[in-house]
């Protein structure tokens, strides 16, 4: 089972994003974990995921990011309409169509 990682600056809307992405994983039958977490305790549980996601108004920490889960993890910054609205359905296919890894 995949596990999917969404960073958010204190992780409330990451982890409400990960709740609506989970559901609708779910419902597609796509067997992945997705979780949410704040920037300051993104390094301490990154190690355990897959891919990650970084919600666009924290885009200037992606070297910082990746630099705590090494420079070929799969990690894409979220649009910013989809994480703003919440759409856990939209960005579920955004995962699917841009980290082919993720699908693997």
């Amino acid at each position: 089972m995949k596990k999917l990682l969404i960073c958010c600056l204190f992780g409330n809307t990451a982890n409400s994003l990960a709740k609506k992405m989970q559901k609708a994983a779910n419902e597609q039958g796509y067997p992945i974990l997705v979780s949410g977490v704040g920037l300051e305790n993104f390094a301490s549980v990154a190690p355990a995921f897959n891919c990650y996601l970084v919600a666009p108004h924290i885009q200037y920490k992606l070297d910082e990011l990746k630099a705590a889960v090494g420079e070929t993890a799969p990690i894409a910054i979220i649009e910013s309409y989809p994480f703003a609205s919440m759409d856990g359905e939209k960005v579920l296919k955004f995962v699917m169509e841009r980290m082919p890894e993720f699908t693997e």
